[in-house]
């Protein structure tokens, strides 16, 4: 009796199949998130387009949480496929400065204009320089350089992306080699959720199968 249990237990090809078909999907969905996310950060100015994206993704991860709640799978598959969709949103929030990285391009540009930026809903206030590149463009930057001391007509070395996909920056926060470290950290995260949910629906079916051949 225990071994006729093990073997309706044992992985059977359809479990592997469903296995691989899950795995398949968490492969589409990263590569759909990045996908639309570097779309959409490429077109994106200035900070508002990356804080949009960010907020869209957070919301599509929280439905898709729930989604796999009423599924009926078990607690565990939600709460990480909400955390994997938390952690697919950093890499996007630092997208710009990968790109500004991996080109390593800094230029002098001349301080033209200065006002201040209150955030909300915090109220902190914070300087923002408007500079003019050498190509004759002009870029909103602020971080390290741009403070109270700045005056128009300073110059400021900033960030800039040639082929302009990304505004240009005084400051580079994360690199490109630990951010895609991070993003494959998160695809190999949902490649394995899938891979998971698609075996627990494979042995769902599958004893399903049995009850019902009884």
């Amino acid at each position: 009796m225990g071994a006729k249990r093990v073997s309706r237990l044992a992985p059977s090809r359809g479990t592997v199949r469903w296995g691989l078909l899950g795995a398949a999907g968490g492969l589409a969905v990263a590569a759909l998130w990045l996908g639309a996310g570097a779309l959409v950060t490429d077109r994106s100015s200035g900070p508002e387009g990356p804080a949009a994206l960010g907020v869209m993704l957070f919301m599509a991860g929280l439905v898709g949480m729930i989604a796999v709640g009423l599924a009926g799978l078990p607690w565990p598959y939600w709460v990480a496929a909400g955390a994997l969709t938390v952690l697919m949103v950093l890499p996007l929030a630092f997208y710009g400065d990968a790109v500004l990285d991996r080109q390593n391009e800094r230029v002098t540009a001349v301080v033209s204009q200065l006002r201040d930026s209150v955030s909300q809903p915090s109220g902190t206030t914070s300087r923002v320089c408007r500079v003019r590149l050498p190509d004759g463009t002009r870029a909103d930057v602020a971080g390290t350089g741009c403070d109270k001391g700045t005056r128009i007509g300073d110059r400021l070395t900033v960030y800039q992306d040639p082929q302009g996909r990304v505004a240009a920056r005084l400051e580079v926060r994360m690199t490109a080699g630990p951010m895609m470290w991070l993003i494959g950290a998160c695809v190999a995260g949902l490649v394995t959720l899938g891979a998971r949910i698609g075996v627990h629906v494979g042995r769902r079916h599958r004893r399903a199968a049995i009850r019902g051949g009884r």
